[in-house]
């Protein structure tokens, strides 16, 4: 799929080669941040339709499990009324089914693993997507200070002597709330991207021990066929 191959290549750029070569820091992240959501976009519609297909072939995998049933059912009749012939051309008529169940599996299977790729891929589009919108807010948030200590600076210059210790003290107040602003954007995206890791990390945890599960319960079922 073409767009994973997009995927790669927009959530590997490394950013701050990006930005260090940038003359408009801002702009380039705005430029980035429309071409992520372009690709999210059309990874979210592609993993629509996967979904929609896994749909369908399941339900055709059900109809030949369930004609598969049915063609035996007719089988065991017809052995118990002592008419083999006919149990035999129903389970002929069952068993032609196995090529299509084949297939159809192989499909089903086939849009299954299409979508964990998509499901990986969406969600390392969307922690980058968070990680550009934190550091353009952080140069934002910069750039809002140097403005200030550029005004300051020029205020300054055309002070006369002795009024500049309350116009500082108003200044040196107003780029403390500004730069308390940057620090606590930056603490809280932290954390956030922080719990996201934690959070991926805790469900691959959990499919891996629910796969260990399944495989025990396929285990016990075997053991109690054998035995019975």
């Amino acid at each position: 799929m073409g767009i994973l191959e997009r995927t790669r290549h927009v959530v590997r750029a490394d950013l701050g080669d990006l930005l260090r070569k940038a003359k408009n820091p801002e702009s380039l992240l705005d430029t980035y941040l429309d071409e992520l959501r372009t690709v999210l976009d059309e990874a979210e519609s592609l993993r629509a339709s996967e979904s929609a297909s896994a749909h369908v072939f399941e339900a055709r995998l059900r109809d030949i499990v369930s004609a598969q049933q049915t063609w035996e059912n007719k089988a065991r009749a017809c052995v118990k009324m002592g008419d083999e012939d006919l149990a035999r051309i129903a389970l002929e008529k069952k068993f032609d089914l196995n090529v299509s169940l084949h297939e159809v599996q192989q499909e089903l299977d086939h849009r299954k693993a299409s979508l964990q790729v998509l499901d990986s891929s969406l969600e390392a589009l969307r922690l980058r997507m968070a990680e550009v919108s934190r550091k353009r807010r952080e140069i934002r948030y910069r750039r809002q200070v140097l403005q200030a200590r550029t005004e300051l600076q020029s205020s300054l210059g055309r002070l006369e002597p002795g009024d500049d210790e309350s116009v500082l003290a108003d200044a040196e107040s107003d780029l403390q709330q500004v730069e308390s602003k940057v620090e606590a954007y930056e603490s809280m995206e932290g954390e956030l991207t922080e719990r996201k890791l934690l959070s991926l990390e805790a469900q691959e945890r959990k499919k891996r021990r629910n796969q260990e599960i399944e495989k025990v319960i396929e285990s016990m079922k075997k053991q109690l066929s054998g035995e019975e």
